[in-house]
């Protein structure tokens, strides 16, 4: 049984220790009250918001943005007559229950088919998130997430620079659930904006992989760790207090041992890529506070068919090649990798937005599971052995130095997550997109981060 404690907040707290209430009660709203329990008003996350663009502080006491004459309803109402203040009052939908002495006892949670139920014992309170806010949106795992979001009944923001094109959208763009902003990350004024009327944020709009980041060190640095560190402030001082980056677990690097590496092993970046994931995972840290508390996924190399396909990614690249070329070209082969499908990803980025604050908030996670990793040798047995045409060709030269190998446990045993997808599974996708298409042209610039910045001139 909850208690309904966990939701009733004095009514001399501030705003900011308000927020915490909220963010970890499940319903969105706080009931505040005096020292003896009596109702006093009630409070939601968007009256905090509104205050503090109207420049409420959020060290202000609470009285200054609540709701001072909230509705609500006494003690051993019958179900008719709940409805009924429901129904002249259609902006309501949840009632404090106080008892004469006007002490709150309970919380009346209306739920879809005007089921009434009550905090203190509903059997289940549907997640308190209604929208979110990803940015990069239109890119190769933001356009998968977006739409699995959508099917759950999110409202969702998009905010990107549409980089690679907005092809990836174009069968959702007209969601009355979904908003799309045009704009970089670098602006504020566009972030601040895609940050309106969200509960939780997902960044995904960096620049991806180590030849990407390598063209233009300096507009690396300005979007992976300049506004990546901007956004987070920004999410903090709206008091929006979940936000879910996506790191890499490129961020150990060269491994000095054949060992399973986890969220506290030493980090050994060998490009600008993962020296920039690392520097936004410290700045995230160093913000974290009692309330504002990110989580950072330290995402697998990525794999599997998208909305915005990449055939610059190792699985999807050698299954392309091997089906274009004949030839799966390997160079050194007996580097280790981590690997997850861009579908697993988007469902633990969902399972971590639903699961309480205070199981994932700043922490790290690990992203994939032990099971698919690989030396890139074995993925080429893989593609050999879906599609057996093709010849491997190991190569020794423009070996890519890093090698590692990933411990999930921390992500299964916290939030009991299971990667469905295997390597294997990942080439037949490909192979299968590649008979559905017989013309899609792996080699387009598009569907390579790197072909399409240079062929851009880095221009946006």
């Amino acid at each position: 049984m909850r208690e309904i404690k966990k939701i009733l907040v004095n009514k001399d707290k501030t705003i900011k220790e308000t927020m915490k209430v909220i963010d970890e009660g499940e319903i969105r709203t706080a009931v505040v009250v005096d020292s003896d329990g009596k109702l006093c008003g009630m409070v939601t996350d968007g009256d905090i918001r509104r205050g503090i663009l109207r420049g409420i502080g959020i060290n202000e006491k609470i009285s200054e943005v609540m709701n001072k004459n909230p509705t609500y309803i006494k003690v051993g109402a019958p179900r008719e007559q709940i409805l009924n203040v429901i129904k002249k009052n259609p902006d309501i939908f949840n009632l404090p229950l106080v008892d004469e002495n006007n002490v709150v006892k309970d919380f009346v949670i209306l739920s879809q088919g005007a089921d009434v139920s009550y905090f203190s014992n509903a059997a289940k309170i549907r997640n308190h998130l209604r929208s979110v806010l990803v940015i990069g949106g239109a890119g190769y795992i933001g356009s998968v997430l977006v739409r699995k979001l959508l099917d759950k009944g999110y409202k969702v923001n998009i905010l990107d620079n549409f980089t690679y094109g907005k092809d990836s959208l174009k069968s959702i763009e007209s969601n009355p659930n979904l908003r799309i902003i045009e704009g970089d990350t670098r602006h504020i004024s566009y972030v601040s904006e895609a940050l309106q009327d969200v509960d939780a944020v997902v960044h995904l709009a960096e620049i991806v992989g180590d030849p990407a980041c390598a063209l233009d060190t300096k507009r690396t640095q300005e979007i992976n760790y300049l506004a990546t560190r901007a956004i987070a402030l920004m999410c903090k001082h709206f008091q929006i207090n979940r936000m879910v980056y996506a790191s890499s677990c490129s961020v150990y690097g060269a491994s000095k041992k054949n060992e399973l590496l986890n969220e506290e092993s030493e980090l050994n970046p060998v490009s600008l890529y993962a020296k920039m994931k690392i520097a936004s995972e410290n700045a995230l840290n160093e913000m974290t506070d009692e309330n504002f508390r990110p989580t950072i996924l330290r995402l697998s190399t990525v794999f599997g068919f998208s909305y915005r396909p990449r055939f610059d990614l190792v699985v999807n690249t050698l299954t392309a090649k091997a089906i274009k070329d004949g030839k799966i070209t390997i160079f050194g082969g007996d580097q280790w990798r981590p690997n997850v499908h861009v579908s697993d990803v988007a469902e633990t980025i969902i399972k971590v937005l639903e699961s309480p604050i205070e199981n994932v908030g700043g922490k790290v996670f690990n992203v994939g599971t032990e099971r698919n990793n690989h030396t890139i040798n074995k993925i080429g047995e893989f593609v050999k052995e879906i599609i057996p045409s093709a010849n491997v060709v190991i190569e020794d030269k423009d070996v890519d130095k890093r090698d590692y190998k990933v411990d999930f446990s921390r992500l299964r045993k916290t939030l009991d997550v299971d990667m469905k997808m295997g390597v294997d599974d990942g080439v037949r996708e490909i192979k299968e997109a590649f008979e559905k298409n017989p013309d899609l042209d792996h080699t387009h610039a598009s569907y390579s981060n790197i072909k399409w910045l240079e062929n851009n001139n880095l221009k946006k």
